[in-house]
């Protein structure tokens, strides 16, 4: 049966297992256990938010919303203050609805620590919703925008109390979570690596933008507890196929609690998703029976509207330019799409005068300039152009108004709104664009067929990291059947292929390949460059390729499985993820990795030239490739380096 399969079919098993849940009232059980210790500072991104807060102008409010586990409450915001030039100091309130929380004064020295005490707040749902609300003064002329604003960077928060443990399966997943262990046995089965598969991804999907990690350890079967109690905010789940079905909590070292999943191969995978699905509450019940789980995203229509990418009504006032930033993401419309459309419906205020216009960036690039007139009130269509589109574009719309003198304080208030009513159109981009790594995860919806080589804990543990890497660039939940390589090779779906040790692969023509000495890089056209070097090269890689009309993301060495796993760990390292791009991403050992993109500056051919264009740019990422594995020679040389986190992108995702 395979994973589609058994999301569709009715979990009677769970039921029988649900009976076990409301047990920790004995002797030895859970509700015995002490609490776990309080959480070290969290960064605001391991909370879904940004790590710096920006505040927009002279007087400007910062929504945030702390999720809050059970028995603890948020302390202290912290930070370091960055300040415009012509700031001279001010106060951040801290408020809950009306009710002020504290108040603080902003130190007027470069990098200065800053404090926002957050005791007294409420929490409602789990989290604790407030406002940051500055107020700076000023000297002379000043220009507020978002590259010249006051913010709190490297922001964190602590808490007080000592966590609970929880007590219910509806109760085990922390609306915070910093670390999660799947625990899987030495002699894996693949409907164990399955359930470890979606769980990664699952759980990733779960908590959204906030930064999850998730790591697999192998047991023998014979004693599948966890060796060690979780730390504060972390949590264990066994996943054992020969263990009662269902799933159930059990006692820990020292204590702790953590999650049984067992039962047949054919259940697994569901039961793994039940525990992040909206069903996941009626884990208190004895006689709940689960039904349906959540499926992976279809092919999104050809219309759509904000809305439906999650981005709400927009309103911004200010002092100088007012700027709205929504972003267009690609795993939003569930594909890659070109001929991108977006309908912007809004209003600005005052209306007419000053020779305003509304300009529509993307980065620095000016795409559209908007007339505005005495309606005050505006209705136009923007074209994206495709060479500007990238995984998660950042459209930024802005009020120029001419007559606007600059001065702080000069009362010269404008606003600038933005409705989630406007359309978006598209067409499915086919090849992908951005081509190769730029494009997934969405070239890679809506499902995935996945397969490994040799199916060990090696082979599960990089399943794993892949899976939740991919998904941390989704806002969607991504879909994975666990398949042969046979299967995987013959399906029309998209797929993921894992080989650490390069070998078992069916045919494909990577980007970058390698036989013997000999390395070779191929570009989409066709053209292909060779270098031999001696000694070999050895390096562990990340490609994609179009192979029967479907993108094939390949994990794979060059013979050795330590250079596979030393690259994803280093794209699991302070999420790397969201900067994939490229044809592919190689690196050797003891070097930093390099992205290889075959198009990359290559010229535009006159319509009756011939391929010499590209294949001169293929030899010059050859010899990129040859240079490093010839560091040792002292050879110099430059790459086009990825972006870093937050250029051009969203915070992080």
């Amino acid at each position: 049966m395979t994973a589609r399969t058994c999301i569709a079919v009715t979990i009677r098993t769970i039921a029988v297992s649900l009976l076990v849940l409301g047990l920790g009232a004995g002797p030895g059980s859970i509700a015995d256990a002490a609490p776990g210790d309080p959480p070290a500072p969290l960064s605001l991104k391991q909370i879904g938010a940004s790590p710096t807060i920006t505040f927009p102008g002279q007087q400007g409010e910062v929504p945030l919303s702390i999720p809050v586990p059970d028995n603890l409450s948020p302390d202290v915001l912290r930070g370091v203050v960055t300040l415009p030039s012509f700031v001279t100091g001010g106060t951040v309130d801290v408020l809950q609805g009306t009710r002020l929380i504290s108040r603080t004064q902003i130190p007027n020295i470069p990098n200065a620590p800053i404090a926002l005490p957050l005791r007294g707040v409420t929490t409602n749902g789990n989290a604790a919703d407030i406002t940051l609300r500055d107020y700076l003064t000023v000297q002379g002329t000043c220009q507020f925008d978002p590259d010249n604003a006051f913010t709190i960077g490297d922001a964190t928060v602590t808490f007080t109390g000592r966590e609970s443990i929880p007590q219910t399966v509806a109760q085990f997943l922390p609306p915070i979570l910093r670390q999660l262990t799947l625990v899987i046995p030495d002699d894996v089965q693949q409907a164990e690596g399955a359930a470890a598969v979606d769980l990664a991804a699952a759980v990733t999907a779960h908590y959204g933008s906030a930064s999850v990690g998730v790591t697999t350890l192998g047991r023998p079967r014979s004693d599948m507890s966890p060796p060690s109690a979780p730390g504060p905010l972390e949590r264990q789940i066994v996943i054992d196929s020969s263990a009662p079905p269902g799933l159930s909590l059990r006692t820990g070292s020292q204590g702790s609690a953590y999650l049984a999943l067992g039962g047949p191969a054919d259940q697994l995978v569901a039961q793994a998703r039940f525990l992040t699905s909206n069903l996941a509450s009626i884990a208190l019940s004895s006689s709940a029976v689960a039904g349906p789980l959540y499926d992976a995203p279809q092919l999104a229509p050809d219309v759509t509207t904000l809305a439906d990418l999650g981005i709400g009504d927009q309103e911004v006032t200010s002092n100088d330019w007012p700027s709205i930033s929504i972003g267009i993401d690609h795993t939003r419309l569930g594909r890659p799409s070109k001929n991108i459309r977006v309908q912007l419906i809004g209003s600005y205020a005052p209306a007419g005068g000053d020779n305003a216009v509304i300009s529509v960036r993307i980065g620095q690039r000016v795409i559209a300039t908007l007339p505005t007139d005495s309606s005050g009130s505006f209705n136009s269509w923007v074209d994206l152009p495709d060479d500007a589109v990238t995984r998660n574009t950042e459209l930024t719309l802005t009020l120029e108004r001419g007559g606007v003198s600059g001065g702080c304080g000069s009362g010269n208030r404008s606003s600038l709104s933005l409705s989630s009513a406007g359309e978006i159109t598209s067409d499915v981009a086919d090849p992908p664009q951005p081509a190769g790594l730029g494009s997934v995860p969405e070239s890679l919806m809506p499902w995935t067929k996945l397969a490994w080589t040799k199916g060990d804990v090696g082979d599960v543990t990089r399943a794993v990291g892949i899976a939740a890497g991919l998904q941390r660039l989704s806002v969607i939940p991504l879909g994975f059947d666990v398949v042969s390589m046979a299967d995987a090779a013959s399906s029309d779906q998209p797929a993921v292929l894992i080989s650490a040790d390069g070998k078992g692969l069916p045919a494909l023509s990577l980007p970058v390949g390698s036989a013997g000495g000999t390395v070779t890089v191929r570009a989409a056209s066709g053209s292909s460059a060779q270098v031999t070097l001696n000694p070999a090269l050895r390096y562990g890689s990340l490609q994609t390729t179009q192979a029967g009309g479907r993108t094939v993301l390949v994990a794979s060495s060059t013979g050795d499985a330590s250079d596979l796993d030393d690259l994803l760990r280093w794209l699991g390292d302070d999420n790397r993820w969201t900067s994939l791009t490229g044809d592919a991403l190689v690196k050797v050992r003891d070097q930093q990795p390099i992205y290889v993109d075959a198009a990359a500056d290559a010229p535009q051919p006159e319509a009756s030239s011939s391929d010499s264009g590209t294949a001169a740019t293929v030899g010059i990422i050859v010899g990129v490739v040859a240079a490093v594995a010839i560091v040792a020679g002292g050879v110099i040389f430059v790459i086009r380096r990825r972006r870093r986190p937050g250029e051009n992108d969203r915070d992080g995702r």
